[in-house]
Parts: structure tokens; sequence; C-alpha cells
């Protein structure tokens, strides 16, 4: 059967650009199908604006606190219109790139509308059928609205629509306390807002290494953010410009007051519209397209990427599975996902930012041997720059690889690859000593856990051995 493409995406997201532009640029026939703004997710309202607007919120936090380096200033105004437009405009900067006009010069046929499945092979958009030999969903995912009552009749953000504030909030109030309640409730702290975080966990950062939720809460109470964790919230009501919010906790319920809350409980996969009906495509109890190790759904020939197929909802692994989607949809190579070294980063002040396994699941695993704690505190570019609330935690298995990582710190973001590298390529802890660091530099404090490891391996028997024969 001859087919109107080679391959059809659906989605013009972080992924669904990526599948569009390389298959086209070796020389498949591929159609782009986006009904709403190029970029998706990540340029429009997700990682691009929430980084911009946290480098004005963390700018601000490190005036306040510049009289540690013998620099005493004030800041005179908030100017939260002009923070917003600063987001806006670094949108607008990189805008292009995802642009209609730049995919089309590539020679991706780009349709605005909304894609729905007819058949394993066929699209309907806008009263026109189209077929393609392979079909990539990826159609992102958006924020979830769980059934909390009263949450329909007030008048709430999301990331969807939180940069458009143009006043600052004097109470803002956020329900969930994953990455995006944490790095949009700081920032709004460090602006100048009074900041509640409420969640039904015990900890933040459940999903990190136990050490980070004990000190990322300190950090957050010492700025003055009220957390209320293991709490249930039972109702929400809109009382004139004011929202009122009823949490349960410890057996009590307890009523909060804000001018703004911020519903940041999780995401939930755009798959309603899709068609998927007319096809064999089978999903999870969430709404999540199921995907085999090469991408491909229950259909051999439908594949999917990025937030709507998980497991993992960042852009760079979107822009990975893409990757994947194209070695075996153009080349037919059988690629397969490997998620044993993905980095993620919450953008923080401090930043959070871990690869590979965690201690809990090195140890569930049976993979997990020994692992290396060391304290920022102790690196001299930290003291020297005031980073000082951090850490590096190294997880390694029997033969001393390193399985993991995590390291908070201002600069952790940044950092985490050279883990990420270690992880990819097997290398065991001792590889971090032949590196060259510049000094003073935080990173040094991956040659730092090097050398613990080496000096908790000798036993004392080799130790005496070197000293009698090496050193008299």
């Amino acid at each position: 059967m001859k087919y109107d493409y080679h391959i059809i995406v659906i989605g013009g997201g972080s992924g669904g650009l990526v599948v569009a532009s390389g298959a086209a640029s070796l020389g498949a026939k591929v159609a782009l199908i986006e009904g709403g703004k190029m970029g998706g997710d990540c340029l429009n309202t997700g990682c691009v604006p929430s980084k911009s607007f946290l480098k004005a919120a963390h700018l601000a936090a490190n005036i306040r606190t510049s009289h540690q380096f013998g620099i005493k200033t004030t800041i005179d105004t908030i100017d939260l219109k002009g923070v917003m437009n600063h987001v806006k405009s670094v949108i607008s900067e990189i805008e292009p790139h995802d642009s209609i006009e730049r995919y089309e010069g590539l020679g991706v046929d780009v349709i605005k509308g909304y894609g729905e499945f007819v058949d394993n092979h066929t699209i309907q958009v806008n009263n026109q059928k189209i077929t393609g030999k392979n079909i990539v969903i990826a159609t992102g995912s958006q924020a979830l609205l769980p059934p909390i009552p009263g949450l329909d009749t007030v008048d709430y953000l999301t990331n969807e629509n939180i940069f458009e504030l143009a006043t600052l909030p004097e109470h803002l109030i956020v329900l969930g306390g994953g990455p995006i309640g944490c790095e949009l409730g700081q920032g709004f702290k460090h602006l100048g807002s009074q900041v509640t975080l409420i969640d039904m966990a015990p900890e933040l950062f459940a999903k990190d290494d136990s050490e980070v939720g004990p000190l990322m809460s300190q950090v957050f109470k010492e700025e003055g953010i009220n957390l209320k964790l293991s709490s249930t919230i039972k109702k929400l009501t809109q009382v004139g410009k004011k929202v009122e919010v009823i949490i349960e906790r410890d057996g009590k319920e307890e009523k909060l007051v804000g001018d703004q809350v911020l519903v940041s409980l999780g995401r939930r996969p755009n798959t309603q519209s899709l068609g998927l009906e007319n096809t064999n495509v089978k999903l999870n109890e969430r709404g999540y397209v199921l995907t085999n190790d090469k991408l491909q759904t229950s259909v051999k020939n439908i594949y999917a990427c990025g937030d709507v197929a998980g497991p993992y909802q960042f852009t760079h692994m979107a822009g990975y599975q893409a990757g994947i989607i194209i070695r075996n949809t153009v080349f037919k190579l059988g690629a397969k996902v490997d998620y044993s070294h993905v980095p993620w980063t919450t953008y923080t002040q401090p930043e959070v930012a871990h690869v590979g396994l965690t201690e809990i699941m090195a140890k569930s695993n049976g993979s997990y041997n020994n692992h290396f704690f060391l304290k920022l505190s102790d690196n001299d570019r930290a003291k020297a720059d005031f980073d000082k609330q951090g850490f590096l935690k190294i997880i390694v298995d029997k033969k001393n690889r390193v399985i993991g990582a995590t390291l908070v710190g201002n600069k952790a973001g940044e950092q985490i690859p050279i883990a990420s590298l270690a992880i990819k390529n097997k290398m065991k802890l001792s590889a971090f000593m032949s590196i060259i660091y510049a000094y003073p530099s935080e990173a040094e404090i991956f040659k730092f856990a090097a050398l613990e490891s080496m000096k908790s391996s000798f036993k004392p028997w080799q130790k005496n051995l070197i000293n009698k024969v090496f050193l008299r």
C-alpha cells in the first residue's frame, strides 16, 4: 500500500519536533499536526517560562542576602508585570526555532489542527484524511485537576496561566509539593509573596534520595514558606477575591485563606480526543500510552514519545525518545531505550539533581554495594560562593561502578552530567580521579568522592604493607 507520508507526527512539542525535523532531514516525507502553539508545553507554559521566571525570583533572593558578601542593598519594588515581560521575551527569542516556517523550510508538511485516528494508518485533520506508514503520538500532557470539592468553582492557577499574572499575590497557596509546586512556590516567596505549600506526602522530594527531603524542607522553612505536609485537601471556596482552602492534618481541619491558588497536583496525558478507540493502541490505568522498549505501542506502526508515554516527563527525555523513534522508523535499527542514566533537576535554590538509582532503588534490585556522601560546605568554591546548602551522594555497585548520584547545590543541574556519563559508560568511581578539575570548582566534589572510595577500600594490612615497602 502506498501512503501519503512515511511518518505522521501528532503534536508539535519537544518530542514531535525532533521526530519531524530529524526524519525530514534524512529524506522521509513527514507531516506534523499541531492544533495549539508550536513548541508545546516546554516552550510556552513549562521549561522556558518557568526557568526565566525563576532566574528573576532567585536574583531577588540573592539581592536580599547580598550582605553576606559585604554588599548592603534593598529592593525597592517587585514589578511582576516586568518579570513576566522578561519571561515572554525569552519565549519570543526561542520561538522562531520551533516555528511553522522553520519546519516547513526543513521539508515538513505542518498542518494546523487536531488529529484523530480513523484507523492504524489514517488520521483525520481539518475534515481531510491523510495516511502514514508510521504514526507518532507526541501530544504531551496537561495539569491534572483532581475531583476536589469546590475546585471547579474557584479562580485557580496552573502552569498554563500563572505566567499571565500581572500583580504579585499577597498569599499564594500551592496545592502539591512536586517539582512545579516547589519551584514556583519558592519563586513567588523570593519575589515577596507569602506562600503556603500543601502536600499529602510526609516529606518533600519523595522520589529523590532520602537526605534531600529534610534538607529542602529546612531550606523552605528558613525562607518562611509555610509547609503543610501530610495534609488532605478537603474543600475550596471562593469568597470574593479570596480563596478558602480547607485541609485535614493530624485528624484536625484547618482553614487557609489566600488570594491565589496554584494547582500543581501532577499531570495527565493528552490522549482523550485522539480517537484511539479506532485503533488497538492500549493505555494504562492513568491514560498514558503503553509502549515497548522500542517505543512502539500495541500497534507496531504507531509509536509514542514524551509526556504522553512517560515514564519520565522531561523535555530531554522526549528528545531522547524521539531519537530512538527516528532510528526505528527510518533505519529499522531496532533501537531500544536505556533509562539507566536519565538525569532530572528540580530548579529550586539550591537545585536538586539526580541520575540513575537512588539508594532505596539500588538495594531493592540487589545492585547496591556502598555509597559515599560529601557535604558541599567542605568544597572551597562552595565556601567562596556561599553555596553551602547541599551534598553529593554517589551509589556504587559491587564492582565499585557508579549506578546513581544525587547532587544538591546551586549549580547541581549543570554538574550532574558528570555522573550521567559515568553511569552510561559503566565507569568506576575511581574514574573521577583521572579528571583534571579547575580550581576552585564545585565539580571537584566528584574527585573527593573518588578519594573517599579509595581510602575506604584500603585495609589495615595494605596500609601497613605500603608503609613498610614504599615509604621507608
